[in-house]
């Protein structure tokens, strides 16, 4: 079983509300990263009674409280969204022309991180990292 699909198992079982079950089952079919707005938009689409715009925002805080979706900040003021197993976290590569995103597939700040521990004795709970460029297919039309 896959660590998203267990995760969304744990997820019934901890008794998130229908709205939130949902959300989380629409999150783990996306291949990107998903804003509130998208969320809700194919929600209407797909369900017969779909979860109000307001419940997909209080559904997302909870599910990224209860550490099974990752809030991502893409520097343009909207949150998306993604699953996440129980514990883990993303990092991202994200295109400003396009808009795409790329998964980085481990933590490049770990080290970093191990470095600041040990040198500034400072106790590091989270962190943030994304980074900001130009994709190769948008590098190959400017050409």
């Amino acid at each position: 079983m896959s660590s998203i699909h267990h995760a969304n198992k744990d997820a019934k079982t901890l008794g998130l509300t229908k709205g939130a079950r949902k959300v989380l089952e629409l999150l783990e079919q996306s291949q990107d990263l998903s804003s509130a707005q998208d969320i809700y938009g194919k929600l209407r689409t797909e369900e017969e009674k779909p979860p109000g715009l307001t419940t997909v925002y209080r559904s997302l805080e909870s599910l990224v409280t209860m550490g099974l979706v990752q809030a991502v900040d893409l520097g343009d003021g909207e949150r998306r969204y993604e699953v996440v197993a129980p514990g883990e976290h993303h990092h991202h590569l994200v295109c400003r022309e396009c808009g795409t995103s790329t998964h980085l597939d481990s933590c490049l700040v770990e080290t970093i991180e191990h470095s600041i521990k040990t040198q500034y004795k400072f106790e590091i709970d989270s962190h943030v990292f994304e980074v900001f460029g130009t994709c190769a297919e948008c590098q190959s039309k400017r050409k």
